[in-house]
């Protein structure tokens, strides 16, 4: 008897198309069931006790309308029970580990990255833009990173996310659940479904289309809109070099998924 088939989970890594990805994922496993998945990594939440906080309330809040509990493993538990092979995990932005560990039934992973570079100026872009929009005493309740991008420059923004790794440094490697020291080629090996990169995403699309055997349009959905800039500075650079050093080599390998 062969292997069991995987459950696919869509891993959104922020600003990196996320909302594209998972209307194509929903739409090539439109004939299967999909099963929510919450929000469960917000690296803040290790420097933080208010954004550990702030991860488990939306969880909570998720879980409970979604499975009537409040606990994650519970949760996991009747997706576990309810899912055939070969399901679809969808939802919010969840990482690749907590899904494998939590979870008994093999799990791969479909997801799309973007130049590092461009995905810290989008998320700076982002995050400064609704934390000037909110009202003053809004402001509290906030991510740290909307909060150092409503205060500093891009550049600003990189050199406290330096001061803090554990929080900030390669985003995309922890959401694939590619670990410091762990063989590149043997984790996509055990873990990967599809990937591919957000400026070759219509790739990326094709790809999955004669995959499920079904056409799929890949579609933009920039929720940044008027105020993206990406424009990096030299200095800018050399700090996204340094932030992002394993995130660069990932995202290289994922532009030749064969």
């Amino acid at each position: 008897m062969g292997a069991e088939e995987p459950l696919v989970l869509v891993v959104r890594v922020p600003k990196s198309g996320s909302k594209s990805l998972s209307r194509l994922a929903a739409e090539a496993f439109a004939d299967r069931p999909q099963h929510y998945v919450p929000d469960t990594m917000r690296r803040e939440a290790l420097i933080s006790r208010w954004q550990a906080f702030r991860l488990r309330r939306s969880q909570t809040q998720n879980l409970m309308k979604r499975y009537g509990t409040a606990s994650l493993p519970a949760a996991l538990a009747k997706i576990e029970a309810a899912a055939r092979p070969g399901d679809l995990l969808i939802g919010g932005h969840a990482d690749y580990a907590t899904m494998r560990d939590g979870l008994s039934r093999p799990v791969r992973f479909v997801t799309l990255l973007r130049e590092p570079g461009e995905r810290a100026r989008s998320d700076y872009n982002y995050a400064r833009a609704g934390y000037l929009r909110r009202r003053p005493w809004q402001r509290f309740d906030s991510h740290i990173a909307a909060k150092i991008a409503g205060r500093f420059d891009f550049e600003g923004f990189l050199s406290y996310q330096l001061q803090h790794p554990q929080a900030f440094a390669d985003l995309a490697s922890a959401y694939v659940g590619w670990t410091p020291g762990a063989d590149l080629e043997a984790h996509l090996a055990a873990s990967l479904w599809d990937w591919g990169v957000l400026e070759e995403s219509e790739a990326f699309a094709r790809r999955v289309s004669e995959r499920v055997g079904k056409p799929l349009v890949f579609g933009r959905s920039n929720t940044t809109g008027q105020v993206e800039q990406l424009d990096i500075s030299a200095a800018e650079r050399r700090l996204v070099d340094r932030l992002y050093a394993r995130d660069l080599e990932l995202y290289e390998r994922a532009r030749k998924p064969a």
